[in-house]
C-alpha cells in the first residue's frame, strides 16, 4: 500500500491540472515564443544615427536601466521556482519555467540592440547611463526613494529561499506572497508599465527605432502574463489566508515612493503627456488590486495623482 502511494506521487500531470488557468499560462508562453535576434534593427541603426545626442542619451539612461533590471530579476527567479516545488505546485513550476527563460530572453534583447544599434555593450560602456532611483530625493521630504529592483527583489529572494530551507509550509507560503506582491504586482504590474508604454510613445512620437518598438511590444506581451500569474498566486495564497491582507499593502508601503514619483524620462521628451503615465499607473494598480482580491489604497491612488508630487525617479527632484 505504502509503495503504491509512493508510486502516485511520481507523477504531478492531471486532467484538472491541464484544465487550470495556470498551464494555459504555460502552453500560451510556449506557442508566444520569439528571438530576438531575428528581429531587424537595420533601420534603428539609420535612425540612431541621426539622432541628436541629448535624446540618444535620454532614450539610453531608461533603456539600459532595462537593461540591467531584466538581468536582475532573471538571476532572482530561482527562489520561486524552489517555492513552487516545496508546496507541490507542479503547475507553478511549469510556468516559472517559461518565466526564467523570457526574463533572459528581454535581457538578450537589450543585449542585441544596444549592441548593434548604440555600439555599447561591455559594463564599462552602459554603467554611465545607469540612473540610481536611490539617489533621487523628494523635495517635500514625504517620501524616501528605494531601490526596489537591485535591493528590493534580491533581499525578498533571500528571505523566501531561508523560508523554503526551513520546510515550513506557511513560512514559505508568506514569504512567496510577498515576493510575489513586490515582482509581479508592483515591480512588473505598476512600475514597469508604464515606463514601457514610455518608450513606445517615444518612438512613434520620434516615428523612429521601429526595432525598439517592437521588442518592448514583445516584452509588455511576456509581462501580461508574468503578472497575471503573480496576482492570481498571491489571490490563490490569500484564499488560505485571508489575515495576510496586509501584508500586500505592506509591500507596497515600503516602496511607495518608488511609485508615486513620476517615472524616469517623463520630462525628458516634450511630446509625452506627464499625467498619463501617472493615471496608467492608477490604472495598472487598481487591476493588480482586483486580481489579487484585496481593497486598493485610496491614499496612495491620491499621492500617485497629486501634481504636487512631481520628482522624477532616477533623473531629479522637483
Amino acid at each position: 500500500m505504502h509503495k503504491e502511494v509512493d508510486n502516485l506521487k511520481k507523477f504531478h500531470f492531471t486532467r484538472e491540472m491541464m484544465r487550470g488557468s495556470v498551464y494555459r499560462k504555460y502552453e500560451k508562453a510556449i506557442n508566444a515564443l520569439w528571438n530576438p535576434r531575428e528581429l531587424d534593427y537595420s533601420k534603428d541603426v539609420e535612425d540612431w544615427a541621426t539622432l541628436p545626442e541629448h535624446r540618444r542619451a535620454a532614450l539610453l539612461g531608461l533603456t539600459v536601466r532595462f537593461f540591467a533590471g531584466e538581468q536582475a530579476v532573471a538571476e532572482n527567479l530561482i527562489p520561486m521556482i524552489q517555492a513552487a516545488w516545496a508546496l507541490d505546485r507542479f503547475d507553478w513550476l511549469m510556468y516559472l519555467s517559461t518565466f526564467v527563460m523570457e526574463e533572459c530572453k528581454h535581457a538578450e534583447f537589450f543585449a542585441q540592440w544596444h549592441e548593434r544599434v548604440a555600439g555599447i555593450l561591455e559594463p564599462e560602456e552602459l554603467a554611465p547611463y545607469f540612473l540610481e532611483r536611490a539617489a533621487t530625493v523628494d523635495p517635500t521630504g514625504r517620501f524616501e526613494l528605494r531601490e526596489v529592483v537591485h535591493e528590493g527583489i534580491p533581499r525578498y529572494a533571500r528571505e523566501l529561499t531561508a523560508a523554503v530551507d526551513t520546510e515550513d509550509r506557511q513560512k514559505i507560503e508568506r514569504a512567496f506572497l510577498r515576493f510575489l506582491t513586490l515582482y509581479n504586482a508592483h515591480v512588473e504590474g505598476v512600475l514597469t508599465m508604464p515606463s514601457y508604454e514610455i518608450v513606445v510613445d517615444t518612438c512613434t512620437a520620434w516615428n523612429a527605432l521601429p526595432a525598439l518598438k517592437q521588442g518592448y511590444r514583445r516584452i509588455m506581451s511576456d509581462e501580461g502574463r508574468h503578472i497575471t500569474f503573480g496576482t492570481s498566486a498571491v489571490r490563490t495564497l490569500l484564499d488560505d489566508h485571508p489575515e495576510w491582507d496586509q501584508l500586500v499593502h505592506d509591500v507596497f508601503d515600503e516602496f511607495r515612493g518608488t511609485i508615486v514619483g513620476l517615472v524616469e524620462y517623463q520630462k525628458a521628451v516634450p511630446e509625452l503627456d506627464l499625467q498619463k503615465y501617472q493615471v496608467g499607473k492608477v490604472r495598472h494598480y487598481r487591476n493588480r488590486c482586483r486580481e489579487m482580491g484585496v481593497t486598493p489604497d485610496e491614499t496612495l491612488i491620491e499621492q500617485i495623482l497629486d501634481p504636487s508630487i512631481d520628482y522624477v525617479v532616477g533623473v531629479t527632484a522637483g
